[in-house]
């Protein structure tokens, strides 16, 4: 090949012209996109060295029309976000989409079509295998309310307490969180495993439709249903003499909504985690502070607020929940030292749920792998640790000596002979199936009672069987149990639930009932 000899002074002129067109290039392509347009097209957030995005997208918070959910609409001024809002205020435009159904919300954070998904805790342990199977990492960050008095088991006239549902029909939406509600009362009852199966037997159960315990209840077709509202109100109101059984007002901390993200969101864009949480929170103290302003924003916004409960509904519809705030995201997450709510509403939920084939649980998870409080205890920090109020709730002691138990639970305690101190065997008994039930009951009363076979004199077992419900008292009230709420009486050989002519009889007369009593009015 021949070789060009180039004239003197080309190969500086080549290297100016390809100088130029890089520069060229580099201007069009990221000069000028990056420092004369703040804004970049595309899905990925630019991030400036103060830590502000240079982006302003959207995030879509998914929730359900339950009124526990609505103080975010509130924080957000509406379904999207209103120019004078707290979420515009911490510098975040949210949109707020309603799913109800479980696997479509599941499914749209795991696609990605939603940032913020709602979830109740006590569906996790049904759904988190979902998540897994999807290769999604999502954790709670965020607790949202409590139910209290939402979700309710409604009863007949003919069924005054738990144990009289055996031998009667039930009906519910399976897996709902008033399925938990019903769990957790008849696990707790003097119901026997036996019982227990047979009343799961006699429960009629619907997969999707929440109005299926209702219809039935209505129509005299089952003697218990269990709703969440307005659909107990509905079932009260059209069946003559039926009655609250049993709901969240009696168990406050049993049922609880939380928000979900992916991990690697939470990681990633920790200050967008936090600018929603605190307009959850800025939307809590402004529904709190306005209650009649946020019922007419939440009457006007919301489809199902709008059209079915209206001003005075909706109003009506804030007794049902407690919105969380700061100092209860602490203690629900256990930062202020407290044992971690969440876990023991998980546990317990996990407990259940695995009795149930229909379920389809193939991954079993730690509590503590599926929830992230980066969040919360940021927050918690800024405001100074602050901690939860105690509960408004005033105990009156005569109710917890006189009133009707709902359910009774029994368990063994066993004592030395002619001894009332509790062995470290029935420290673990009360640690493990007696306190945690007993901390989710918080609106109920309890009444311990020792009870005794007929052998030696009966003054004797008088006594000392009400020195043993004493002694699980003042073990309980140790443990933070307020002192108002809790009573000790003694049976001795008054109250067999057996025959004492055979050993196995005596062995069931020695028992500890423990009496859950409802304070809900």
């Amino acid at each position: 090949m021949a070789k060009v000899k180039l004239k003197p002074g080309t190969k500086i002129g080549c290297t100016l012209l390809l100088a130029a067109v890089v520069f060229g290039l580099a201007y069009q392509f990221y000069i000028k996109p990056n420092y004369l347009d703040p804004v970049v097209k595309g899905p990925t957030n630019v991030t400036d060295p103060g830590g502000e995005t240079a982006e302003k997208r959207t995030y879509k918070v998914a929730l359900s029309e339950w009124p526990g959910h609505m103080a975010m609409v509130v924080g957000n001024g509406g379904l999207k976000t209103a120019p004078d809002s707290p979420a515009a205020a911490a510098g975040i435009d949210l949109e707020i989409v309603f799913i109800e159904d479980p696997i479509k919300k599941n499914a749209a954070l795991q696609a990605g079509e939603v940032d913020f998904v709602w979830q109740v805790v006590d569906e996790m342990p049904i759904n988190m295998g979902g998540y897994k199977k999807a290769g999604v990492d999502a954790r709670a960050f965020l607790q949202i309310d409590w139910s209290r008095g939402g979700d309710a088991c409604v009863a007949s006239k003919e069924v005054q307490k738990v144990e009289d549902i055996l031998g009667k029909k039930s009906a519910m939406m399976m897996f709902s969180p008033d399925h938990t509600v019903f769990e957790f009362m008849i696990n707790n009852s003097r119901l026997t495993k036996d019982q227990i199966a047979q009343v799961r037997k006699d429960t009629s159960f619907s997969m999707d439709d929440f109005t299926y315990g209702r219809v039935l209840f209505t129509q005299n077709k089952v003697d218990v249903a269990c709703l969440w509202e307005p659909d107990v109100t509905l079932a009260l109101k059209n069946r003559p003499g039926a009655h609250r059984l049993f709901s969240t007002a009696d168990a406050t901390e049993l049922v609880a909504d939380v928000l979900l993200a992916r991990q690697e969101f939470l990681t990633e864009e920790p200050e967008i985690a936090a600018k929603l949480a605190k307009t959850w929170f800025d939307g809590v103290q402004k529904a709190m502070a306005d209650k009649p302003g946020a019922a007419k924003l939440i009457s006007t916004a919301v489809p199902r607020f709008r059209d079915e409960l209206g001003y005075e509904g909706t109003l009506a519809a804030f007794n049902w929940v407690k919105w969380t705030g700061i100092a209860d995201n602490a203690y629900f997450f256990g930062l202020d030292g407290s044992d971690v709510a969440f876990d023991r509403v998980y546990n317990q939920a996990d407990s259940i749920w695995t009795k149930y084939p229909e379920a389809e649980i193939t991954d079993r998870f730690a509590p503590g792998a599926l929830r992230n409080t980066s969040v919360v205890k940021r927050a918690w920090e800024e405001a100074g640790r602050i901690t939860a109020k105690t509960s408004d709730q005033k105990y009156e002691p005569e109710v917890a000596e006189t009133g009707d138990a709902v359910f009774t639970k029994p368990i063994t305690i066993n004592f030395d002979s002619g001894k009332s101190d509790l062995d470290a065997e029935s420290m673990h008994i009360l640690n493990n199936q007696v306190l945690p039930q007993l901390q989710m009951a918080g609106g109920m009363y309890v009444r311990i009672e020792g009870n005794t076979d007929d052998v030696g004199a009966s003054a004797w077992n008088m006594g000392l069987s009400k020195k043993r419900a004493q002694s699980v008292v003042d073990f309980l009230i140790g443990k933070g149990l307020n002192a108002d709420r809790v009573t000790a009486k003694g049976n001795g050989e008054d109250n067999p639930v057996a025959s004492n002519k055979t050993e196995d009889g005596k062995a069931q007369n020695r028992r500890t009932d423990i009496l859950f009593i409802s304070g809900a009015k």
